[in-house]
């Protein structure tokens, strides 16, 4: 008899470990994690066929459930509460199978994407140094609220339905920080100290990665490939997409900051392609307001026949901030320093994390603090000068030194190093009777050039180069964006 209980036991335990294996969660959901506070946050995995999958959290006690489809595939939103420091707990069950997922926080999630300078690790990589980073690293402890988890490599040649992305929440420390993206560990560190609220952060990127490497086959379809390095490199467009970005568009996050492009300099196109990139990506993420803040390419010296070639690219990004909603871009212009001209991964990555993290409070958030620098209104030409305006530069700029980055030409075309001089002009007084609208009576602040080789300047370039470190800035310090007056060809 006694064996005979111990079989039956024996089975039992089998069976239940059987069972148990049907109710799946991916990795991004087994704790540790951040839920986007106040919407309808996506929980989803794999249960038996057919069966009855409930989600019960531990902020409101509700049950919500779903029906696991023939392929194992369920998913289920549940309403989460506004953002706070209270761990909770969730319970996941199905028939007699239960999963709880603990140390739950509600906050604000972002995507960080794109190539190397994003995943580049707070560690640094590759005899790439980051700046600061021991004593980030022995800080970021502090940081409570803040979480983070990076998305296993992983490629697909197609869309992967029941693919669970792979990979593990951390909350902020210095065992764990070290190995995060440095400009998505200072983004989410600022911005959730600006807030005062948990921040999630998911890391998904991969070096040396396209722009058409993390859209869908539709997206090919649509934009004919240049092959700007040649067939091999095409023939694995879209596997990140399928493979990574597509199975973690099920989580509910806030927005993505991208600092993507060194692989595609060289693309003429690229403002137009990262909009449409954009909107499948908001469209897959189930956001009709999807925040997108991008990073501009920062100082390198192009070879191998793409000389010249990121200074157009800059100007497609800049192109590309103006035209896709909810998007923003951050200058970086004056981060190299002079001895990085061949490092493509410059080590100043933290005022790159905060500048997002600013962006994203004003332009997100709604707090209408300073985030941009001046960028390029209008010229006109006065005595042999080129006297230019600018847009964000309410209170003028910061008057270090000598400034450096523009250039004139005459009708000739070639470019001269420009001296440049700060002016102030007063509005005239209103006639009797005229109602100025508001501003038109402040000051008008702007920059004067010249150059003894142009006589009769048409055209002014600023950091308009593959390596130029620029040090204008407004008076809340922020850069003035890389511009050019002229349409001249790419030479």
């Amino acid at each position: 008899m006694r064996k005979i209980i111990l079989s039956l036991m024996a089975i039992m335990v089998l069976s239940s470990i059987s069972r148990g294996q049907n109710l799946v969660l991916p990795d991004m959901l087994k704790g540790d994690m951040v839920l986007q506070q106040q919407t309808s946050a996506r929980i989803w995995g794999k249960a038996e066929p057919g069966s009855i999958v409930e989600v019960i959290p531990g902020w409101d006690l509700k049950t919500y459930s779903a029906k696991a489809s023939v392929d194992s595939l369920w998913e289920i939103g549940v309403d989460t509460p506004k953002a706070s420091y209270d761990a909770y707990s969730m319970t996941i069950r199905s028939g007699t199978e239960q999963l709880i997922v603990n140390d739950i926080l509600i906050g604000e999630v972002w995507i960080c994407g794109g190539q190397s300078n994003m995943e580049m690790p707070l560690k640094g990589m590759s005899n790439c140094y980051v700046e600061g980073a021991a004593h980030d690293i022995l800080m970021s402890g502090t940081h409570k609220g803040l979480r983070y988890m990076t998305v296993a490599k992983h490629k697909e040649k197609a869309s992967c339905p029941g693919l669970l992305p792979e990979g593990k929440w951390h909350p902020s420390g210095p065992a764990s920080a070290g190995d995060f993206s440095a400009v998505g560990y200072h983004f989410g560190a600022t911005l959730s100290e600006a807030l005062g609220i948990p921040v999630g952060l998911i890391n998904c990127s991969w070096g040396g990665s396209f722009l058409e490497d993390w859209v869908d086959s539709s997206f090919l379809a649509k934009h004919p490939d240049q092959k700007i390095f040649g067939a091999e490199f095409s023939k694995a467009y879209t596997q990140l997409y399928y493979g990574m970005l597509e199975p973690v568009s099920k989580y509910t996050i806030k927005g993505m900051i991208w600092y993507q492009g060194e692989s595609n300099v060289g693309s003429p196109d690229y403002d137009v392609r990262l909009a449409d990139a954009v909107e499948l990506w908001s469209g897959k993420f189930q956001r009709n307001d999807f925040p997108f803040l991008i990073v501009e390419l920062a100082p390198f010296e192009y070879s191998n026949g793409f000389e010249g070639h990121c200074a157009y690219f800059r100007e497609l990004q800049f192109a590309a901030s103006k035209t896709i909603p909810s998007s923003g871009l951050v200058s970086t212009n004056d981060l190299a320093y002079p001895y990085e001209t061949a490092m493509i991964h410059p080590a100043n990555k933290k005022p790159v994390g905060q500048r997002l993290a600013m962006l994203a409070m004003s332009k997100t958030y709604g707090y209408g603090n300073p985030c941009e620098g001046p960028c390029f209104k209008e010229m006109s030409l006065e005595d042999g000068k080129a006297v230019l305006s600018f847009n964000n530069a309410p209170n003028g700029f910061m008057q270090t030194g000598e400034v450096i980055g523009f250039e004139i030409a005459g009708e000739d075309r070639i470019f001269h190093p420009a001296k440049a001089r700060f002016t102030v002009r007063f509005p005239q007084r209103p006639r009797p009777g005229e109602v100025r609208k508001p501003g038109e009576m402040s000051l008008r602040y702007g920059i004067s050039l010249e150059s003894p080789e142009v006589a009769n300047p048409v055209a002014v370039r600023y950091c308009f180069k593959d390596f130029q470190i620029g040090n204008v800035h407004n008076t809340e310090g922020f850069p003035l964006v890389p511009f050019r007056t002229d349409n001249w060809p790419v030479q």
